[in-house]
């Protein structure tokens, strides 16, 4: 009795730790490999993967950061102007005033706009903001098979998300009637912070941080493994198949209205339906080929506050006007493949992979469509979806192969690196980290 209380007690800890939850792919920093982790091999008689009750146990701590990513054109840029430079001049179109000197300000840019020399192609009033991104990520996930092939599975992320080193560069020309020399932009500067801080922004400068909980996932999945055998008795091929279709809960930090710069740590309290399928082709025994994709349909969320643009020529992270309204938040979905080194040299395997991750655009509908135009709330191209290409490295090391036969559970470990190599409205973050796993044959 005391012995089942016990392995109840440990079950009871294992899942308290936490169920490891792969939102995964963000933005702002590279998906995760997404095969199945590594499965120990034990006495090697067996597909232990898919043994009915099987445990299994992983956690990881990965770090990234960035100062560079994509913009909404594909093209390399610091992760600030990842919608561009920032103009000034369409700043305050549309929106309340009431304090005297921001109407200043305000009359100022009109002026500009009206004047015979404004050009649309000019950079007066534009500032170019530069920073720095970093995140501590680390993840939980407990898998129990069942019968037949079928398993529960439950992930969840611990994250970690901060932008500091905030400045901007000023991008007007250096000479002339509309410069840097000009009295009322340098002015206008000097009052930013004032100006923000009238319409319910911190200062620009403000680092922004964050530490909560992702999205959960709870999952239901199906697999199996098929194979054929030489007439020694011997796989010649094999393959493993697997599906999971499951809910992402919003556990995750939504975006803070008060900072310009603000990064929510799931998918903006968004529920979501996930699930993915994976092909892996065992060619050799220690050789196989991994195909797989999945995708995450969100639900739309319920009516909040949010910052909107309120005129079409507007674009990028500052947005002075706050309003009741809904997102639709786009499709997100991956495909990719790898190639899988199983059990090269003892326990030691190397995994190699690729992934394409994207997320459709997003789409508002404001409640106040006077103030908000919809098809100006919508032309942010923060709002017009983003996609990574990504290279993924991992290597894994199985215990099982050095303890009895007749043991019951073994451990893994592994390191991997994930390397950004193309995106759009997307950081270069490029994680690095190490995950320890555990196999139970209870």
């Amino acid at each position: 009795m005391r012995r089942q209380n016990l392995k109840l007690l440990f079950i009871g800890l294992l899942i308290a730790q936490g169920l490891r939850a792969t939102d995964n792919a963000h933005f702002y920093k590279s998906a995760n490999l997404h095969r199945n982790p590594t499965a120990c091999w034990f006495d090697d008689k067996q597909y232990y993967g898919i043994s009915d009750w099987l445990w299994k146990v992983e956690d990881n701590l990965m770090y990234g950061d960035a100062h560079s990513g994509w913009d909404k054109n594909g093209n390399t840029t610091n992760i600030l102007n990842d919608t561009g430079a920032y103009s000034m001049v369409w700043l305050f179109e549309n929106v309340q005033i009431t304090d005297p000197t921001i109407q200043n300000h305000a009359n100022f840019m009109k002026a500009f706009t009206e004047s015979i020399s404004y050009d649309p192609d000019s950079t007066f009033g534009t500032l170019k903001f530069d920073g720095k991104f970093e995140m501590w990520e680390s993840n939980y996930q407990v898998r129990k098979n069942l019968k037949k092939g079928f398993f529960l599975e439950g992930r969840v992320p611990v994250r970690e998300v901060k932008i500091k080193n905030i400045s901007y560069t000023d991008q007007s020309p250096e000479h002339g009637v509309y410069s840097q020399e000009t009295g009322e932009w340098i002015q206008f500067k000097n009052d930013l912070n004032s100006i923000l801080n009238y319409y319910d922004y911190k200062s620009y400068s403000t680092p922004y941080g964050k530490t909560g909980l992702g999205d959960i996932s709870l999952l239901l999945g199906w697999e199996d493994i098929f194979e054929k055998r030489n007439d020694e008795g011997e796989d010649v091929f094999t393959l493993d198949l697997s599906a999971r279709l499951g809910f992402l809960c919003p556990t995750g930090e939504r975006v803070k209205t008060d900072y310009i710069f603000s990064i929510p740590t799931g998918y903006n309290h968004h529920w979501g339906l996930t699930g993915s399928l994976e092909l892996d082709f065992g060619v050799l025994r220690w050789l196989s080929i991994d195909l797989f994709g999945g995708f995450t349909w969100f639900f739309d969320e319920n009516r909040r506050e949010m910052r909107m643009q309120t005129f079409s020529e507007q674009n990028g992270h500052i947005m002075l006007a706050k309003g009741m309204a809904k997102e639709e938040k786009g499709t997100l979905w991956y495909l990719g493949a790898d190639m899988k080194f199983d059990h090269f040299w003892k326990g030691l395997s190397g995994i190699f992979g690729y992934s394409y991750n994207r997320q459709e655009e997003d789409s508002i509908t404001p409640d106040n469509t006077t103030l908000f135009d919809k098809a100006a709330v919508n032309k942010n191209s923060m709002l017009h979806g983003w996609y990574t290409h990504v290279l993924h490295f991992m290597l894994d090391y199985d215990f099982s192969i050095h303890m009895k036969e007749t043991t019951k559970w073994a451990p893994r470990v592994n390191v991997f690196y994930e390397l950004p190599i193309d995106g759009k409205n997307s950081y270069k973050t490029d994680p690095f980290g190490a995950g320890i796993g555990v196999d139970l044959l209870w």
